[in-house]
């Protein structure tokens, strides 16, 4: 339970002392993100700082233009062939 409790301070600390700045970023050939030089600028060499990745989800986007692409060959002609 200290754990859990040292965590959820942290968390209060955080939330009540960041700024957030959100940009798209690059995954370079080493590994690293890519900062934009406006944002580099407001960072120390020896800054912490809290990382959120929301990655894009391929798959989902190539579902979702397969499906688009389908239906955009439908046509009410077609509804014959869904009662069978």
């Amino acid at each position: 339970m200290g754990v859990f409790r040292d965590v959820k301070r942290l968390h209060q600390i955080w939330r009540n002392h960041m700024k957030a700045y959100e940009y798209f970023a690059e995954i370079l050939p080493d590994g690293h993100l890519s900062i934009p030089e406006d944002l580099r600028s407001h960072l120390k060499a020896d800054s912490r700082v809290r990382v959120m990745l929301f990655l894009e989800d391929e798959d989902a986007a190539w579902d979702k233009f397969a499906s688009s692409q389908f239906m955009k060959g439908y046509s009410e002609k077609d509804s014959i062939y869904d009662s069978l």
